[in-house]
């Protein structure tokens, strides 16, 4: 008997930890494209997304040149993700929402960006 409660402990202590929660749906490091309204070519961004006691923070295209984002913001109720940073090019401004959040390997970040007075979509996956 005791032997089957031995065994019966060891199974929900092997279970259980996969059951847990795995953080914030937005952090993570997240890359992808922006896609003009223009015929100008695509620009290749890779964002850099952290969660910090409920606070989000990040910064794009991480490394020398990187550049911090200035402000994250998430409505839950749509998750509805807003990023506002100050780029070279001018204020860059996204507004997109996360989708698949139940996918480690195919969550999406889609929406339109501004970036001083270019205009266009963006299509960035949590790598």
């Amino acid at each position: 008997m005791i032997k089957k409660y031995l065994l019966l402990c060891t199974m929900l202590g092997a279970v259980l930890p996969a059951l847990a929660q795995t953080g914030h749906p937005a952090t993570g490091s997240w890359s992808g494209d922006l896609i003009p309204f223009t015929a100008e070519d695509n620009q290749r961004i890779r964002l850099l997304i952290e969660a910090w006691d409920g606070e989000l923070t990040g910064t794009i295209n991480p490394g020398r040149r990187g550049v911090e984002i200035d402000s994250v913001s998430l409505e839950a109720e749509s998750w509805t993700l807003t990023i506002e940073a100050d780029m070279p090019d001018g204020k860059l401004v996204m507004e997109g929402k996360l989708t698949n959040l139940g996918s480690w390997t195919n969550r999406k970040y889609r929406g339109a960006y501004t970036i001083g007075d270019s205009k266009g979509t963006f299509d960035i996956t949590l790598n």
